[in-house]
Protein backbone atom coordinates (compact mmCIF):
# COMPACT_ATOMS: atom_id res chain seq x y z
CA UNK A 1 0.00 0.00 0.00
CA UNK A 2 3.01 2.23 0.94
CA UNK A 3 5.16 1.55 -2.32
CA UNK A 4 3.32 4.00 -4.76
CA UNK A 5 3.87 6.73 -2.38
CA UNK A 6 7.14 5.91 -1.47
CA UNK A 7 8.46 5.99 -4.61
CA UNK A 8 6.79 9.11 -5.72
CA UNK A 9 8.65 10.65 -2.72
CA UNK A 10 5.48 11.65 -1.45
CA UNK A 11 6.00 9.11 2.09
CA UNK A 12 9.86 9.56 3.24
CA UNK A 13 11.52 5.97 4.56
CA UNK A 14 14.00 5.48 6.99
CA UNK A 15 15.77 2.66 7.17
CA UNK A 16 16.87 1.15 10.71
CA UNK A 17 19.56 -0.90 11.31
CA UNK A 18 22.57 0.64 12.74
CA UNK A 19 22.06 0.02 17.12
CA UNK A 20 24.80 1.94 19.40
CA UNK A 21 26.68 -1.44 19.96
CA UNK A 22 25.97 -2.62 16.04
CA UNK A 23 26.49 -1.06 12.71
CA UNK A 24 27.81 -2.98 10.08
CA UNK A 25 28.53 -5.76 12.36
CA UNK A 26 24.26 -6.63 11.43
CA UNK A 27 24.32 -9.89 13.12
CA UNK A 28 25.36 -8.19 16.97
CA UNK A 29 22.21 -6.26 16.59
CA UNK A 30 20.10 -6.59 19.42
CA UNK A 31 16.76 -4.87 19.03
CA UNK A 32 13.63 -7.85 19.63
CA UNK A 33 10.88 -8.60 17.96
CA UNK A 34 8.46 -11.26 19.98
CA UNK A 35 5.36 -12.68 18.85
CA UNK A 36 2.28 -11.84 21.02
CA UNK A 37 -0.83 -12.94 19.03
CA UNK A 38 -1.45 -11.34 15.44
CA UNK A 39 1.25 -8.66 16.71
CA UNK A 40 4.99 -8.23 16.98
CA UNK A 41 5.85 -6.57 19.75
CA UNK A 42 9.52 -3.78 19.29
CA UNK A 43 12.00 -3.19 22.10
CA UNK A 44 15.41 -1.23 21.57
CA UNK A 45 17.67 1.13 20.03
CA UNK A 46 18.69 2.18 16.71
CA UNK A 47 21.89 4.76 16.17
CA UNK A 48 22.53 7.22 13.17
CA UNK A 49 19.33 6.81 11.21
CA UNK A 50 19.16 8.63 8.50
CA UNK A 51 15.75 10.37 7.80
CA UNK A 52 14.93 9.30 11.88
CA UNK A 53 13.18 12.44 12.39
CA UNK A 54 10.99 13.07 9.36
CA UNK A 55 10.10 9.75 8.43
CA UNK A 56 6.48 8.39 7.27
CA UNK A 57 7.68 4.76 7.93
CA UNK A 58 10.65 2.97 9.46
CA UNK A 59 11.97 -0.22 8.26
CA UNK A 60 13.61 -1.95 10.90
CA UNK A 61 15.89 -4.87 11.48
CA UNK A 62 15.01 -6.70 14.44
CA UNK A 63 16.06 -9.90 16.01
CA UNK A 64 12.87 -12.21 15.90
CA UNK A 65 14.81 -15.59 16.72
CA UNK A 66 16.96 -16.53 19.33
CA UNK A 67 17.72 -20.03 18.71
CA UNK A 68 19.65 -21.06 15.56
CA UNK A 69 22.55 -19.14 14.04
CA UNK A 70 22.46 -15.18 14.50
CA UNK A 71 22.44 -14.67 10.57
CA UNK A 72 19.05 -16.52 10.14
CA UNK A 73 17.57 -14.63 13.20
CA UNK A 74 17.18 -11.15 11.75
CA UNK A 75 14.28 -10.11 10.50
CA UNK A 76 12.83 -6.74 8.59
CA UNK A 77 9.46 -5.14 9.91
CA UNK A 78 7.78 -1.93 8.55
CA UNK A 79 6.77 0.30 11.58
CA UNK A 80 4.63 3.89 10.70
CA UNK A 81 5.43 7.12 12.07
CA UNK A 82 3.70 7.39 15.43
CA UNK A 83 3.11 3.58 16.51
CA UNK A 84 3.20 4.10 20.34
CA UNK A 85 6.10 2.74 21.21
CA UNK A 86 8.55 4.53 18.95
CA UNK A 87 10.17 7.73 19.79
CA UNK A 88 12.68 9.99 18.71
CA UNK A 89 15.38 9.70 21.09
CA UNK A 90 17.90 12.11 20.12
CA UNK A 91 18.00 14.33 17.21
CA UNK A 92 21.50 14.19 16.10
CA UNK A 93 24.47 17.15 15.01
CA UNK A 94 26.98 16.03 12.47
CA UNK A 95 30.05 17.31 11.19
CA UNK A 96 29.05 16.83 7.39
CA UNK A 97 25.74 16.16 5.47
CA UNK A 98 23.63 18.91 7.61
CA UNK A 99 20.92 18.93 5.51
CA UNK A 100 20.21 15.28 6.51
CA UNK A 101 18.18 14.50 8.95
CA UNK A 102 19.59 11.72 11.72
CA UNK A 103 18.72 10.69 14.67
CA UNK A 104 18.70 7.93 17.51
CA UNK A 105 15.15 6.17 18.22
CA UNK A 106 13.66 4.27 20.98
CA UNK A 107 11.50 0.96 20.76
CA UNK A 108 9.21 0.39 23.72
CA UNK A 109 7.04 -2.11 23.40
CA UNK A 110 6.28 -0.90 19.66
CA UNK A 111 3.34 -3.05 18.37
CA UNK A 112 2.88 -3.36 15.16
CA UNK A 113 0.63 -5.84 13.01
CA UNK A 114 2.26 -9.29 12.04
CA UNK A 115 1.97 -8.82 8.24
CA UNK A 116 4.19 -5.51 8.43
CA UNK A 117 6.99 -8.28 8.13
CA UNK A 118 9.24 -7.53 5.45
CA UNK A 119 10.14 -10.49 3.19
CA UNK A 120 10.22 -13.65 4.71
CA UNK A 121 10.85 -14.27 8.66
CA UNK A 122 14.57 -14.67 9.27
CA UNK A 123 15.74 -13.56 5.74
CA UNK A 124 16.51 -9.67 6.94
CA UNK A 125 20.00 -10.34 7.13
CA UNK A 126 20.41 -11.58 4.13
CA UNK A 127 18.40 -8.55 2.20
CA UNK A 128 20.24 -5.96 4.13
CA UNK A 129 23.75 -7.60 2.54
CA UNK A 130 22.59 -7.27 -0.93
CA UNK A 131 21.24 -3.92 -0.41
CA UNK A 132 24.92 -3.19 1.13
CA UNK A 133 26.28 -3.95 -2.52
CA UNK A 134 23.64 -1.42 -4.10
CA UNK A 135 24.48 1.25 -1.73
CA UNK A 136 28.16 0.82 -1.29
CA UNK A 137 28.30 1.44 -5.29
CA UNK A 138 25.88 4.39 -5.27
CA UNK A 139 28.56 5.92 -2.67
CA UNK A 140 31.84 5.21 -4.36
CA UNK A 141 30.27 6.87 -7.76
CA UNK A 142 29.20 9.81 -5.02
CA UNK A 143 32.04 10.04 -3.60
CA UNK A 144 34.27 10.21 -7.38
CA UNK A 145 31.59 12.80 -8.46
CA UNK A 146 32.61 15.11 -5.29
CA UNK A 147 35.92 14.35 -5.76
CA UNK A 148 35.96 15.87 -9.54
CA UNK A 149 34.21 18.93 -8.83
CA UNK A 150 36.27 19.56 -5.82
CA UNK A 151 39.40 19.76 -8.28
CA UNK A 152 37.48 21.38 -10.44
CA UNK A 153 37.49 23.67 -8.47
CA UNK A 154 40.33 23.82 -6.79
CA UNK A 155 41.57 24.05 -10.54
CA UNK A 156 39.86 27.59 -10.90
CA UNK A 157 40.66 29.00 -7.94
CA UNK A 158 44.72 28.04 -8.80
CA UNK A 159 44.68 29.41 -12.00
CA UNK A 160 43.51 32.84 -10.79
CA UNK A 161 45.11 33.18 -7.22
CA UNK A 162 48.34 35.34 -7.32
CA UNK A 163 50.98 34.28 -5.10
CA UNK A 164 54.81 34.96 -5.38
CA UNK A 165 54.86 36.79 -8.67
CA UNK A 166 52.33 34.31 -10.53
CA UNK A 167 49.05 32.63 -10.44
CA UNK A 168 49.14 29.16 -8.07
CA UNK A 169 48.84 27.39 -11.18
CA UNK A 170 52.29 28.30 -12.22
CA UNK A 171 53.81 25.66 -8.99
CA UNK A 172 54.95 22.88 -10.18
CA UNK A 173 54.26 20.97 -6.95
CA UNK A 174 50.56 22.08 -6.94
CA UNK A 175 49.74 20.90 -10.77
CA UNK A 176 51.30 17.73 -10.82
CA UNK A 177 49.80 17.03 -7.41
CA UNK A 178 46.72 17.97 -9.03
CA UNK A 179 47.44 16.04 -12.04
CA UNK A 180 47.95 12.60 -10.11
CA UNK A 181 44.59 13.20 -8.17
CA UNK A 182 42.72 13.71 -11.58
CA UNK A 183 44.32 10.50 -12.84
CA UNK A 184 43.58 8.28 -9.57
CA UNK A 185 39.60 9.95 -9.92
CA UNK A 186 39.32 9.25 -13.41
CA UNK A 187 40.69 5.56 -12.99
CA UNK A 188 38.42 4.68 -9.82
CA UNK A 189 35.10 6.27 -11.73
CA UNK A 190 36.19 3.97 -14.17
CA UNK A 191 36.49 0.93 -12.04
CA UNK A 192 32.78 2.27 -10.63
CA UNK A 193 31.54 2.10 -13.80
CA UNK A 194 32.97 -1.55 -14.90
CA UNK A 195 31.43 -3.02 -11.22
CA UNK A 196 27.69 -1.24 -11.77
CA UNK A 197 28.12 -3.08 -15.20
CA UNK A 198 28.73 -6.10 -13.53
CA UNK A 199 26.37 -5.87 -10.76
CA UNK A 200 23.41 -5.41 -13.24
CA UNK A 201 24.46 -8.43 -15.52
CA UNK A 202 23.86 -10.53 -12.09
CA UNK A 203 27.26 -11.01 -11.58
CA UNK A 204 28.76 -11.69 -7.84
CA UNK A 205 30.82 -8.68 -7.35
CA UNK A 206 30.74 -8.61 -3.31
CA UNK A 207 34.70 -8.01 -3.18
CA UNK A 208 35.15 -5.43 -6.01
CA UNK A 209 32.32 -3.31 -4.41
CA UNK A 210 34.26 -3.84 -1.22
CA UNK A 211 37.37 -2.83 -2.87
CA UNK A 212 35.29 -0.01 -4.05
CA UNK A 213 33.99 1.33 -0.96
CA UNK A 214 37.37 1.25 0.48
CA UNK A 215 39.11 3.37 -2.38
CA UNK A 216 36.83 5.45 -3.16
CA UNK A 217 35.62 6.35 0.45
CA UNK A 218 39.83 7.05 1.17
CA UNK A 219 40.78 8.57 -2.51
CA UNK A 220 37.75 11.15 -1.98
CA UNK A 221 39.27 12.56 1.05
CA UNK A 222 42.80 12.51 0.15
CA UNK A 223 41.55 14.99 -2.68
CA UNK A 224 39.50 17.11 -0.25
CA UNK A 225 42.57 17.76 1.81
CA UNK A 226 44.46 18.63 -0.76
CA UNK A 227 41.95 21.01 -2.44
CA UNK A 228 41.43 22.75 0.89
CA UNK A 229 45.43 22.92 1.43
CA UNK A 230 45.38 24.88 -2.29
CA UNK A 231 42.82 27.39 -1.46
CA UNK A 232 45.20 28.59 1.61
CA UNK A 233 43.27 30.51 4.50
CA UNK A 234 40.16 30.69 1.92
CA UNK A 235 39.47 27.08 2.45
CA UNK A 236 39.23 27.21 5.92
CA UNK A 237 37.05 30.01 6.41
CA UNK A 238 33.01 28.31 7.09
CA UNK A 239 30.64 28.67 4.44
CA UNK A 240 33.14 28.34 1.57
CA UNK A 241 32.41 25.56 -1.06
CA UNK A 242 35.21 23.56 -0.29
CA UNK A 243 35.06 24.02 3.37
CA UNK A 244 31.87 22.25 3.10
CA UNK A 245 32.75 19.80 0.86
CA UNK A 246 35.67 18.47 2.91
CA UNK A 247 33.47 18.50 6.37
CA UNK A 248 30.57 16.36 4.03
CA UNK A 249 33.69 14.26 2.49
CA UNK A 250 34.75 12.81 5.56
CA UNK A 251 31.97 10.67 6.78
CA UNK A 252 32.30 8.62 3.06
CA UNK A 253 35.20 6.65 4.71
CA UNK A 254 32.80 5.43 7.69
CA UNK A 255 29.36 5.37 6.20
CA UNK A 256 28.03 2.57 4.47
CA UNK A 257 30.81 0.19 5.63
CA UNK A 258 34.01 1.75 7.26
CA UNK A 259 36.83 1.27 4.97
CA UNK A 260 38.38 -1.06 7.49
CA UNK A 261 35.43 -3.95 7.78
CA UNK A 262 35.47 -3.56 3.82
CA UNK A 263 39.25 -4.62 3.56
CA UNK A 264 38.43 -7.62 5.31
CA UNK A 265 35.28 -8.26 2.99
CA UNK A 266 37.93 -8.04 0.36
CA UNK A 267 40.92 -10.16 2.48
CA UNK A 268 38.29 -13.06 3.03
CA UNK A 269 37.77 -12.96 -0.91
CA UNK A 270 41.76 -12.81 -2.41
Amino acid sequence: AHMADVVAGRKIVAVAVTEPDAGSDVKGIRTTARREGGDFVLNGSKMFITNGVHADLYCVAVKTETGGPASRSVSMILVEKDTPGLSVARVLDKTGWRSSDTAELSFQDCRVPADNLLGAEGQGFYAIMRNFQNERIVLAAMTMGEAQAALDLTLDYVKTRAAFGGPLWSKQAIRQRLAMLSARVAAARAFVYATAARDAAGEEVVKEVSMLKALCGELVNEVMYDCVQFHGGTGYMRGTTIERMARDARVQSIGGGATEVMLEEVAKRL
